[in-house]
């Protein structure tokens, strides 16, 4: 719908909108705050600090010695390092790896823990333990060490493993509170919030001021009474409402 003078009422001023939005800063600011409070404390104080410790074996598909070398020892031992990753995780072998620890930890805490892993698709098996406890991840790597010899053994009936590195007792931690999520989740909520500022800005087809008479209907306005006790663009508003 277009006005006589060829103006749309729907035109958006910008300027009055900027101003909107800059006089709604606190809003947004209130919205940010307490949203980046409510996830950090909810979500990110609450995380435990994780260690993770890891041991390395050389894993062979085959018990004999070999003096030459070839692709396909390779790509067996691969596949080989994905059998026992899985049957790692077994209940029979976590029972193994808890007698080997002397019952020192439960089966439900070890079995989450463990991951199994080719090093860069090479014969060499990583194994690494993340827990709350630097002291228990080491001691279930190295747990591990001594049973995956037997599992080849008893349970896979092929191939051989030779340690090569023993897991030490970690320092490093990870899963730290971070302030990120509550950062992103923060700015959401404050650009919801300038979105809801903006659509009801557009949605008020109010008038607001003697110039939007003059481009809306095109007549001018000779004079008005104004109202000390509101703001400028208030006293038109009040008028037309009640008119």
């Amino acid at each position: 719908m277009n006005t006589q003078n060829g103006q749309s009422i729907f035109d958006i001023d910008f300027r009055d909108l900027g101003g909107l939005l800059l006089r709604s800063l606190w809003i947004l600011i209130l919205c940010f705050s307490l949203c980046f409070g409510y996830i950090y404390y909810t979500k990110e104080t609450v995380k435990v600090p994780l260690y993770t410790a890891s041991a390395t074996m050389y894993v062979s598909n085959s018990n004999d010695v070999k003096y030459i070398y070839s692709t396909s020892d390779t790509y067996n031992a691969q596949k080989l390092i994905e059998t026992c990753s899985v049957v790692i995780k077994t209940n029979k072998v976590i029972d193994k790896v808890v007698e080997q620890l002397d019952g020192k930890y439960k089966a439900s805490e070890i079995r989450g823990s463990i991951n199994v892993s080719s090093v860069q698709e090479t014969e060499v098996m990583q194994i690494t333990c993340t827990t709350d406890d630097p002291n228990k991840s080491a001691e279930v790597c190295n747990a591990i060490l001594v049973v995956v010899p037997d599992i080849l053994k008893e349970n896979i009936k092929v191939g051989a493993a030779e340690i090569l590195d023993e897991a030490q007792v970690p320092t490093a931690k990870t899963n730290l509170p971070s302030f990120k999520q509550p950062f992103v989740y923060g700015v959401a909520a404050a650009v919801i919030a300038a979105v809801i500022i903006v659509v009801a800005y557009l949605l008020d087809t109010r008038i607001k001021s003697k110039e939007e008479i003059t481009a809306q209907y095109g007549i001018p306005v000779l004079s008005d009474i104004p109202n000390f006790n509101v703001k400028a663009k208030e006293r038109y508003r009040t008028y037309y409402e009640h008119k």
